[in-house]
């Protein structure tokens, strides 16, 4: 399950360009809450604390808690603006949640247990289809990964949805067929020509030379003979 982080944030009474510039200027990140049929409220966080959850992976699937002139509001990130130069962030939009809300995100698939597959032990090969699932999920049962376990997979064998082991609260948004999301594929293997080592190639250059010197020696002898 996701974890809940927790963000203090201060109102922003003022909007606009220059309202924005100035908030940056201070240290934070303008941003705005919106959602749950309420008014979008502005408001602003410390900009190292945002940077450190960004960087620690998984922001837009966390669910944070932000104190907001000492009120507790949950929301999910839905958009991380960044500057296009320093490629800081410089803008957060949240969707407000309530303890019975859902919400659709994509949520990364991951792999184990590589070392327990024959077919991968034979040279087989994981080809992963989607590194992602959308999946649809309780707010506060949202998983940080989607994990399938190799054990046991052989040359062939398909990895679908259905392998995941997914509570009954969360679905795939594909919800028509068991969709793959990986396979366990047959090595392909290229053969190169083979390259005759330098000692290869000098015999059998001299065997060539060798060969053409004979062939000049019996038609000189058989110019001499007709002279005869």
């Amino acid at each position: 399950m996701s974890k809940e982080t927790n963000l203090d944030a201060e109102i922003r009474a003022e909007s606009g360009k220059s309202a924005v510039k100035k908030v940056i200027a201070s240290g934070k990140i303008p941003s705005v809450i919106y959602g749950l049929g309420e008014e979008s409220l502005n408001i602003s966080l410390d900009k190292i604390s945002v940077q450190k959850e960004i960087n620690s992976g998984g922001f837009l699937t966390r669910i944070i808690s932000l104190n907001i002139a000492g009120k507790k509001n949950l929301a999910i990130p839905r958009d991380v603006q960044f500057d296009p130069l320093s490629d800081q962030p410089i803008h957060v939009d949240f969707l407000r949640l309530a303890e019975d809300s859902k919400v659709t995100l994509d949520i990364p698939t991951r792999f184990i247990n590589e070392e327990l597959s024959p077919g991968l032990k034979r040279g087989g090969v994981l080809n992963v289809n989607r590194r992602t699932v959308q999946l649809s999920c309780p707010a506060n049962n949202i998983p940080e990964e989607i994990v399938f376990d190799l054990d046991g997979l052989d040359i062939g064998d398909t990895i679908r949805i259905s392998a995941a082991n997914l509570s009954s609260d969360i679905t795939p948004t594909i919800s028509d067929r068991d969709f793959t999301v990986a396979s366990v594929a047959a090595p392909t293997v290229v053969k190169e020509p083979e390259t005759p080592v330098e000692g290869e190639e000098a015999a059998e250059e001299g065997a060539e030379t060798t060969d053409e010197a004979k062939e000049a020696s019996t038609g000189d002898a058989k110019k001499e003979e007709a002279k005869d």
